[in-house]
């Protein structure tokens, strides 16, 4: 029998090992099942819902067919995108007043990382926000690692004795705390656990290398309710706005593949115009209709709108399925800079800011009507594309190429180091107010009958933001100990305080957008 225990202990490990795991993980696996075309809501007031149309596409891709969520004929309506709260629920009430937000005719939407940083209290009270009122997003770093903390909580305090040694570490914690305001938690946590029992050790081997138990995303996950729970188990990693063409995303979202060629056309989606076939209409109600009413589209003698329209929906979706790195979890919720090897980076430094990348990709888009229109005297496809190949370089020495697309713009936030980092197809919208710098929100609406109040949004022009008139302009801000070290980093615009009300920015193909800021107090 003694040759036996050690037998059955490595076997019970190794089925706590498998459990862990699954545990741990079923948060990336679920948002993967909820990779969301974006549409309307009964919830979203004014902007009625249609029908909503569930396809199986490639990698648990979900299209919702929808309004139109960019309504442009009602001037009243309009969508409002916030950036990175972190817990700040002053200040997110704060922006919300001075953008004069209203449920009942706004789209309220967040780019991520809603929680953590701030203080608990704060951060209950942005997650009770968001849940009760249903407000769409997408989910953030730092709340993906609250979700992978409440699942990692729940399977412990189920175990005989788990939620008994949890509870004793945290009375333990805030003695610690009380006796010592000055304590560090990583010192005290490497203390406690050197000074553990042989039956403790047994806990502390359950938590995951590089986890810090009693950390803020612990605390959050230990204390939010079941309705908070799910409300950021439900938030998808991706958004997709087909009628605006337009992607929400956390961190970043990639035009191609690095790895390869550019004009690469087997790996590339804007290398090539998609096709359109019956099989794609089964996916995209929208597809099909177009279908049904134009006919043979690639027979070319048709170049209608809503042709267009449905074949940017399909390279769009190809942006969202067939470049690998756009379905991995971790790209998408950390990324911020592009590796000259095509590696994916989380540090701000070190290569190129992937909305670099993609600014030069949607400045190469050249639609597609040269292509349909030389369809119509050859055929073989394949020898009339464009020629995707380095054509010349904008002002930054970028180079441009020849691609067959229509451009789309990308919403994020995540990179705080960067600040408000506007180009005319990306818009960043992590402003740094856990770091007591600004909360930001971008607010959307449909293209003004004049064009006079739109500014252009050209490298090294100055973005004239919206900012609370109240509030002192301070330019000093301190630099802050941000997320893997990352420090301020130079954007493409300068940003200043609005003298001109009026002034908009163009979004998308016809809308108009403007950053309104508030001041944060960390």
């Amino acid at each position: 029998m003694t040759m036996l225990y050690p037998a059955r202990q490595i076997f019970a490990y190794a089925i706590l090992s498998t459990f862990l795991v699954f545990v741990l993980f079923y948060g990336f696996a679920d948002s993967l099942s909820k990779m969301d075309l974006m549409g309307s809501r009964k919830s979203w007031g004014m902007f009625d819902t249609l029908e909503i149309q569930k396809a199986k596409i490639c990698r648990n891709l979900t299209i919702l067919s929808t309004a139109n969520l960019f309504d442009t004929d009602d001037p009243s309506k309009r969508v409002l995108i916030v950036g990175d709260v972190h817990g700040m629920m002053t200040s997110l009430e704060k922006l919300l007043k001075r953008v004069k937000y209203s449920p009942l005719q706004d789209v309220l939407l967040h780019v991520g990382d809603i929680v953590s940083k701030g203080s608990l209290n704060g951060s209950l009270a942005v997650l009770q926000f968001m849940a009760s009122n249903n407000i769409a997003g997408v989910r953030g770093n730092h709340d993906q690692l609250v979700i992978e903390w409440k699942n990692w909580y729940k399977w412990v305090s189920t175990c005989p004795g788990g939620k008994e040694w949890l509870d004793r570490l945290q009375a333990q914690w805030e003695k610690a705390q009380a006796s010592d305001p000055d304590v560090e938690l990583e010192t005290w946590l490497r203390k406690q656990k050197k000074a553990s029992t042989r039956k403790d050790k047994f806990w502390w081997k359950l938590i995951p290398n590089s986890w810090i138990i009693l950390d803020d995303h612990y605390s959050i996950a230990k204390d939010m309710t079941d309705l908070h729970f799910q409300y950021l188990l439900d938030l998808p990693l991706r958004l997709y706005i087909p009628s605006a063409h337009t992607f929400i995303v956390h961190a970043g979202l990639l035009p191609s593949d690095p790895r390869y060629p550019v004009d690469d056309k087997a790996r590339q989606p804007l290398a090539r115009m998609p096709i359109l076939t019956r099989q794609s209409a089964d996916n995209h109600s929208s597809i099909n209709e177009t279908l049904s009413e134009d006919g043979n589209v690639n027979s070319t003698s048709i170049v209608s709108n809503k042709t267009i329209e449905a074949l940017r929906n399909l390279q769009e979706t190809g942006i969202l399925t067939q470049i690998p790195q756009n379905t991995d979890p971790w790209v998408v919720l950390n990324m911020r800079s592009v590796l000259g090897n095509g590696k994916i980076s989380k540090k701000p430094s070190g290569g190129m800011p992937w909305s670099t990348m993609w600014k030069q990709h949607m400045e190469s888009c050249n639609g597609y009507k040269r292509e349909l229109s030389a369809r119509q005297d050859t055929d073989d496809v394949d020898d009339v594309a464009d020629d995707p190949t380095p054509n010349d370089a904008d002002s930054l020495g970028i180079k441009k190429y020849n691609l067959l697309c229509y451009p789309s713009t990308t919403v994020y936030g995540h990179a705080a180091g960067r600040r408000l980092d506007m180009k005319r197809w990306s818009f960043g919208l992590d402003s740094g107010c856990i770091y007591g710098r600004k909360l930001s929100a971008l607010v959307i609406k449909g293209q003004s009958k004049s064009s006079r109040d739109i500014s252009s949004i050209q490298d090294g022009i100055k973005l004239r933001i919206d900012e609370d008139s109240n509030e002192p302009e301070n330019s000093d801000d301190d630099d802050e100990d941000e997320d893997d070290d990352e420090v301020d980093q130079p954007g493409n615009v300068t940003v200043s305080k609005n003298k001109n009300k009026n002034t908009w920015l163009p979004f998308g193909d016809s809308h108009r957008a403007k950053v309104i800021t508030v001041r944060c107090h960390a």
